[in-house]
């Protein structure tokens, strides 16, 4: 929270000598603390000066009088809020503490004032002897109850988080992307190749001190072969303009990008949020994302999920001084649904600067409402079992202090942070550094998926439909598609469950595979995957990878719905095909139950497909029980694969 404003209202209002009073009444022989005339003459004068916004003067004699008598208390406020009013903060607070020893009795909010002050310097101790001394004085203003009641809750925050640190070790990305200017992390590419960052810069080649006209623009750098940041270059005219952009963010499939462009001619406000979409290896010209999402309000901040379907951002409306808000990517391609994140996430003063992990269960923003350290604090909120966000968790100390932190980026694997920051030993205002996050702090570890998909037989890249689920849960988790131009995808997959991938296109058979993901290591090689989709035919045949029987039982397990389904649509959009369900066993046990049990599980998808509407004419069955292997039945990994169920075009 900031006091400023608060202090200089009160000043004004309860002080028993303003300024302007003293003026009026310096002809009635206002009885000061000082009983000095040379004193109380040097004073009058400053008085004058004072009016006029003369400070320099008005300090001068301000200074001669405090040095005439220096318990002179009156001299001591005013040389205080002058000092205040030319953000002298640490002069500010030296003046009130002064007027406080001369006399506590004289004005007893100097107290409160000196209290909401040190909280922003980050003197907690001191904040809170003061606020507490400042309640139990018989002229405390009730009127200011519930500010000193929040100003120690936070004193007694930031004691307790300075006495029981977090692991924090920062380490500056270097030259290469900082300078004497200011550099603000915007996003990581989930390889972890591209690092993209705002530079804000003196215009027209003036020097770092010509801060009069700045501008913000975007810079990018790319990691070398030896895993080293190369230099930053700046991004094309494509997304920098004349005027300011900032906060970009690419989707973790590297299909979307969004960032925040100001004072534009198609602009619904001051600053609007602006989209752009990968083609082959180009970016889209950016396009407004439209009035459900900006308004006549300020919208920035923005952060894609996983799947580039829903972006987070922060707007300049709400509950508090700014909110945090999600909107949708709609199925004819505009954005909308927008919704205020909720009482959870927002509070009465301000949320900026969201990023969700691409776990999408773990969210992370800045906020001065929610308690903390002062100014702006990190915080971290994760999703329950009900979809609902949690309670957010301040990130601590030292990662957050008594300044403002402002922005966070997490890695894919959730071990690595990026902040930007001014602390001391950097190259010039803001750096961006790298940090271990703590494990108490770290989202869901996830892995990526990247590749092609292509025809089976020409190898030509195709754009296809990318669908992960939790088998666990049926739940979509991603939804993407392969690029249209050079067949390449990406697709996140969180850690710990089993998960279920189908791709899809029309005119082919779909893909299916399931994967056990475990610890930080999926059961397949990430980075290399090609998909090869076949294209419908007669005796074309896949394997139902997502099928699942208990053993020796024909009843199918939930987690065979969410490829039953695939199924279904196949049928649905190639209404005249044809297909047989086939049952396939191992060969433990004798042939004749093997063939009754394949015969039974493939009735059993048969029946299920009619269930839900799939017409008989598409649709027959076979079981073959141990006649058809595909692998060696002499090896349990071998017999694994010879249980399957198979899909096959039987009729176009």
């Amino acid at each position: 929270m900031k006091f400023t404003q608060i202090t200089i209202l009160f000043l004004l209002a309860f002080l028993c000598f303003a300024p302007h009073e003293l003026l009026a009444q310096r002809n009635k022989k206002v009885k000061y603390t000082s009983s000095s005339k040379k004193a109380i003459k040097a004073f009058e004068r400053g008085i004058t000066y004072f009016e006029v916004r003369d400070f320099g003067e008005a300090m001068i004699d301000i200074n001669k009088a405090i040095s005439i008598d220096s318990n002179f208390v009156e001299a001591y406020i005013l040389a205080g809020q002058i000092s205040e009013m030319q953000k002298k903060m640490q002069l500010s607070m030296y003046y009130y503490r002064k007027a406080a020893i001369a006399d506590p009795d004289f004005y007893p909010m100097v107290f409160y004032i000196l209290a909401t002050h040190e909280l922003e310097f980050g003197k907690y101790e001191w904040a809170l002897n003061d606020y507490q001394t400042y309640m139990q004085h018989p002229k405390m203003d009730k009127r200011l109850n519930n500010l000193i009641k929040e100003g120690i809750n936070r004193a007694y925050f930031g004691m307790d988080q300075v006495k029981n640190p977090v692991e924090y070790d920062p380490i500056n990305l270097g030259d290469k992307i900082n300078s004497e200017n200011d550099e603000y992390i915007n996003t990581l590419t989930t390889d972890e190749a591209t690092l993209i960052f705002t530079r804000k810069m003196p215009k027209n080649g003036n020097t770092i001190n010509q801060r009069k006209e700045l501008e913000e623009d975007f810079y990018e750098s790319r990691k070398s072969k030896d895993f080293q940041w190369m230099l930053a270059q700046r991004m094309s005219s494509l997304f920098n303009t004349s005027g300011d952009e900032g906060a970009m963010n690419i989707s973790p499939d590297q299909k979307m990008m969004v960032f925040t462009g100001c004072y534009r001619d198609d602009g619904f406000g001051r600053c609007d949020l602006y989209y752009s979409e990968k083609k082959g290896n180009r970016w889209t010209l950016p396009i407004n994302m439209g009035d459900q999402i900006n308004t006549g309000e300020w919208e920035s901040n923005a952060c894609l999920s996983s799947d580039g379907k829903t972006v987070y951002f922060a707007r300049r409306k709400g509950r508090g001084e700014s909110d945090i808000y999600t909107a949708e990517r709609l199925k004819d391609g505009r954005w909308g649904n927008v919704k205020n994140l909720g009482d959870v996430i927002n509070s009465i003063g301000s949320e900026m600067t969201p990023f969700i992990h691409p776990d999408g269960q773990t969210l992370y923003f800045a906020s001065n409402g929610h308690l903390g350290m002062g100014g702006f604090d990190l915080f971290l909120s994760r999703k329950n079992e009900k979809g609902e966000w949690t309670e957010p968790v301040n990130l601590g100390y030292p990662i957050n202090d008594y300044q403002n932190q402002m922005g966070l980026l997490i890695n894919a694997s959730g071990e690595l942070a990026y902040i930007s920051s001014d602390m001391k030993g950097g190259m010039g205002g803001y750096d961006i550094y790298s940090f271990k996050l703590y494990d108490q702090a770290r989202p869901i570890s996830v892995n990526y998926m990247k590749g092609v998909v292509a025809d089976a037989k020409t190898k030509y890249p195709i754009k296809a439909k990318f669908e992960l689920y939790d088998l666990n849960t049926n739940a979509l988790i991603v939804e993407s598609e392969s690029d249209a131009v050079n067949g390449d995808f990406m697709v996140v997959i969180p850690n710990g469950s089993l998960l279920g991938l189908n791709v899809s296109k029309k005119g082919y058979l779909f893909y299916s595979e399931q994967f056990e993901v475990e610890g930080n290591f999926s059961s397949f090689k990430p980075f290399l995957k090609n998909v090869y989709l076949n294209p419908l035919q007669v005796d074309q045949k896949i394997i139902l990878q997502n099928i699942f029987f208990a053993s020796l039982s024909y009843e199918l397990e939930k987690q065979s719905f969410v490829e039953l389904k695939k199924v279904q649509e196949l049928i649905e959009i190639n209404p005249h095909i044809k297909i047989e369900i086939s049952g396939h066993t191992d060969n433990v046990g004798s042939e004749k139950d093997n063939m009754d049990l394949s015969q039974r599980r493939a009735k059993a998808v048969f029946d299920y497909l009619v269930a839900q509407g799939v017409q008989v004419k598409n649709l027959t069955y076979k079981g073959y029980g141990e006649t058809a292997p595909i692998a060696d039945n002499e090896t349990e990994e071998g017999r694994s694969q010879n249980r399957r169920t198979e899909l096959k075009v039987i009729g176009l």
